[in-house]
């Protein structure tokens, strides 16, 4: 009985095992297609294909198109986090200069690869008609302005200046600036050099820090 007990549970693991290899391997192609082929041309035949599957397996694990958008989004939202964590550690000393190595690292990501915030601006056209995908699509955008909130307070903190305004207010302008220049870019890069987005940031956290007086210095 015991044996059977074991047996059993060693089955049901190598299922959920596999169950999961599977997600990932739809994922990995899904990120692919999504990528070249943008949200409205990427075909769930050309992505199970790619994973060695057909389509009722996307349907068995992500219900449709739509959700596995999401679920490959959400993969993405997550390494951008890792990334920007990895780029804030190393980024240098100050808030000017961790701001500019934050800045600097996502306009030249998307110079080597712009797709993924291509495809995503299409994905949320999309979701603009639809509630509860666009719900879903800003729980997961939020993942990134919350790190980067974060990040802001810790450095403003460390140096003692005040913002002026909420940090997570100037995540989201922040962000959503990085993603225009790196839209603009794509159309006219003459006219946005890569390093602009970094000179901005690093000229705003200047003056920032220029006309906050160390607390040190109040004091005294």
């Amino acid at each position: 009985m015991l044996q059977l007990l074991i047996m059993s549970k060693e089955g049901r693991s190598r299922r959920e095992q596999r169950k999961q290899e599977t997600r990932q391997e739809l994922l990995a192609s899904a990120a692919e297609v999504f990528a070249a082929d943008g949200f409205a041309g990427a075909s769930l035949e050309r992505i199970a294909r790619g994973a060695g599957f057909t389509t009722g397996a996307i349907y068995w694990h992500f219900g449709g198109k739509d959700e596995l958008f999401l679920a490959v989004f959400e993969e993405y939202a997550l390494m951008r986090v890792g990334e920007l964590s990895a780029v804030h550690a190393t980024g240098g000393e100050g808030l000017a200069a961790r701001g500019r190595a934050l800045a600097d690292q996502w306009m030249s990501r998307q110079a080597r690869d712009p797709r993924m915030v291509v495809v995503t601006l299409e994905f949320a056209a999309h979701a603009m008609r639809v509630p509860r995908l666009r719900e879903e699509l800003a729980t997961r955008l939020a993942a990134v302005r919350l790190a980067v909130a974060r990040m802001i307070e810790e450095d403003a903190r460390d140096a003692g200046v005040e913002l002026p305004m909420p940090a997570e207010q100037l995540a989201t302008v922040l962000r959503e600036l990085g993603v225009g220049l790196a839209i603009a870019q794509l159309v006219d890069p003459d006219a946005v050099p890569e390093r602009l987005y970094g000179d901005f940031v690093e000229s705003f956290y200047g003056l920032i820090s220029s006309s906050t007086r160390p607390a040190e210095e109040i004091e005294t």
